[in-house]
């Protein structure tokens, strides 16, 4: 739901929109590239994991990675996007799995 508010208040462009190219992956034009949902799920998974499991947890964490790539390299994200989607899911991590519990 935090992800999905800020998106709403700071409305940036997606790249294929500003640049005028064809995404990769069918989008709809919503001015809702910043932060990354993907890339925040992925990490948040990814953090819930490595709570349990470091190993495990290391390897999602890569995959969380490669999401992010997919993001940027499909069009859809700037890198600044994916950066604030990890940081938050990462920063919510720590508070929420590795702090509070």
């Amino acid at each position: 739901m935090g992800i999905t508010l800020l998106r709403i208040i700071i409305k940036e462009e997606r790249p294929y929109v500003r640049y005028g190219v064809a995404p990769v992956f069918a989008k709809d034009s919503k001015p809702d590239s910043m932060p990354s949902r993907h890339t925040a799920s992925a990490f948040i998974i990814a953090m819930a994991i490595l709570r349990f499991n470091v190993w495990a947890g290391i390897a999602y964490l890569f995959i969380a990675v490669m999401i992010s790539v997919s993001r940027v390299c499909a069009g859809v994200h700037y890198v600044r996007d994916v950066i604030v989607g990890a940081a938050i899911a990462i920063l919510c991590g720590i508070v929420f799995l590795f702090l509070v519990f």
